[in-house]
C-alpha cells in the first residue's frame, strides 16, 4: 500500500495495514482507496446477475488500536468525482441510483480494534448500461480524533463503459494439430462469460475453458467499431500449457451478429502443437 503523502514532523505505521502514517494524530483512511488502487475498484459484474456486492474498510491507522469507539462518516463525494473528471481522459458520470444501493454512511471502528466491519456497495448489473462510464467516489467525511487522508481517502468505484462490454456465450473448439485440420477433438459450447471493459476501446475476457485470457482492442469513430486485433496475456499461457505461440491469435468481428470469433495455434511443452478456436457471442 502507497505512503500516505502528508507533511508532519513524525512517522508512524500502523501494524495491521503496513500504511505509513505520517504525525502523532491518528489517521482515516480506505485501505482500499485512493488513485494507487483506481484499477482494483473498477467493478465488472455478469449482466444477468441481479445484484452483486463489493466490500470495503474503514482504517484507523496509529501506533496503538482505537481507544474508543470511532465514528466514520462516509458518503458520496461530489467534489472528487468532479476532481478526477477535470484531470482529462475517460469523463465519468455518477452511479444513477438505480444501479446501486449504499447505506454505509456511518461506520464504526470498535475500540480495541483498526478496522471497521465490512462496508458493503450493492450492485445492480441489470440495470446497468454497459455502454456508459460511472463512477461512485466514496470518501471519509468526518471522523473525531484523527486527520483524514489526503490521498487515502476516497475509494473511486467506477464502470468503464465500452459498446462491446457485456454478458456473452463461449463456444470453444481445438483441434490436436497445429494446422486445425481434420476434425476437432473438442466443441464445448454453451458457457457464460463476459466481456470487461479496461478501456471505452478494449475489453478482456478469459476463457471458461482453458483459463487464457484475451484482450481485444477496437477503433471507435463516432460509434462505427473497426480494426478489431486479439492478443493473449502470456501470463495466463500456463493454465492451457502453452509453450509458444505458432499463429495468431487473430479475431473476426460480426458487429450484426454480435459475434468474435479468435483463431491460434500452439505447442505444448511437449511440442505438440494444438488449434484452438474460441466464439463468444452476445
Amino acid at each position: 500500500m502507497s505512503a500516505v503523502v502528508v507533511t508532519f514532523n513524525a512517522c508512524i505505521k500502523d501494524a495491521n495495514s503496513g500504511t505509513i502514517v505520517n504525525g502523532l494524530k491518528p489517521m482515516a483512511l480506505i485501505p482500499e482507496g485512493g488513485m494507487t488502487n483506481f484499477s482494483k475498484a473498477s467493478l465488472s459484474f455478469p449482466s444477468a446477475d441481479l445484484s452483486d456486492t463489493v466490500t470495503f474498510h474503514a482504517n484507523y491507522a496509529w501506533t496503538n488500536v482505537a481507544p474508543t469507539d470511532i465514528t466514520f462518516t462516509l458518503g458520496y463525494d461530489a467534489n472528487a468525482l468532479s476532481a478526477y473528471n477535470s484531470l482529462g481522459g475517460i469523463q465519468y458520470e455518477k452511479f444513477p441510483d438505480s444501479i446501486y444501493s449504499y447505506k454505509g454512511t456511518s461506520v464504526v471502528v470498535k475500540a480495541g480494534q483498526s478496522y471497521s466491519d465490512a462496508i458493503p456497495l450493492v450492485v445492480y448489473p441489470t440495470k446497468i448500461d454497459p455502454t456508459r462510464n460511472y463512477m461512485l467516489p466514496i470518501s471519509i467525511m468526518s471522523a473525531p480524533g484523527t486527520t483524514i487522508s489526503g490521498n487515502l481517502s476516497t475509494i473511486y468505484y467506477h464502470f468503464i463503459g465500452n459498446p462491446i462490454a457485456g454478458a456473452y456465450m463461449e463456444e470453444w473448439i481445438r483441434w490436436q494439430n497445429a494446422s486445425g485440420s481434420g476434425s476437432p477433438a473438442y466443441d464445448f459450447a454453451g458457457m457464460a462469460n463476459v466481456f470487461s471493459a479496461t478501456s471505452p476501446t478494449e475489453i478482456s475476457v478469459t476463457s471458461q475453458a482453458n483459463g487464457l485470457t484475451f484482450i481485444i482492442d477496437f477503433t471507435n469513430n463516432g460509434g462505427v467499431l473497426s480494426n478489431f486485433t486479439a492478443t493473449i496475456d502470456p501470463a495466463s499461457y500456463p493454465n492451457a500449457g502453452i509453450a509458444s505461440i505458432l499463429s495468431g491469435p487473430t479475431v473476426t468481428a460480426d458487429l450484426v451478429n454480435k459475434k468474435f470469433t479468435i483463431d491460434f495455434s500452439y505447442n505444448l511443452a511437449s511440442g505438440a502443437g494444438r488449434t484452438v478456436r474460441e466464439i463468444f457471442t452476445k
